[in-house]
């Protein structure tokens, strides 16, 4: 079950580092907090979560597409789709794993058109379902992410 995790990593580093266009790097908080790549090229994109909570951690690859609120320079909203791979429990070798689905549906305000400066901001609800081993169902995945484009 380990070997699921390994893999899923590779695929999840292999799609980020073949993707084009404009990479974002931020921090995640809520329910599980970690860390997020995000490449966005004209309104689709992948981005890779690692997230943590106290009972494991969780790294998810998702599927994006964002769209332009009208009237509203800066705003986009998102949905998505992908899978997670994480490890529940305290000890590696005790551990279990975890494989599942997820979705993701949000909102994010960019600050590159108003002042030029590269940061965006971000509020989602991402529920996920685990299909092998983990904590089963969690359907109050609310965080929000401070992001950096490069």
């Amino acid at each position: 079950m380990k070997k699921i995790l390994v893999i899923m990593v590779l695929v999840l580093t292999v799609s980020l580092a073949s993707a084009s266009g404009n990479f974002a790097l931020g921090i995640r908080g809520g329910n599980f907090s970690g860390i997020s790549l995000r490449s966005l090229n004209n309104g689709r994109g992948t981005e890779f979560l690692l997230t943590a909570g106290a009972s494991g951690f969780k790294i998810a690859g998702l599927y994006e597409s964002h769209y332009a609120v009208d009237n509203a320079q800066g705003l986009t909203w998102f949905w998505g789709f992908g899978l997670h791979a994480g490890l529940s429990g305290t000890n590696f070798e005790t551990s279990t794993v975890s494989f599942g689905v997820d979705a993701i549906i949000g909102i994010e305000y960019s600050f590159e058109p108003a002042i030029n400066l590269p940061i965006s901001i971000s509020l989602d609800y991402k529920p996920a379902f685990d299909i092998i081993g983990g904590w089963g169902t969690n359907w109050a995945g609310v965080a929000g992410t401070i992001r950096y484009t490069f």
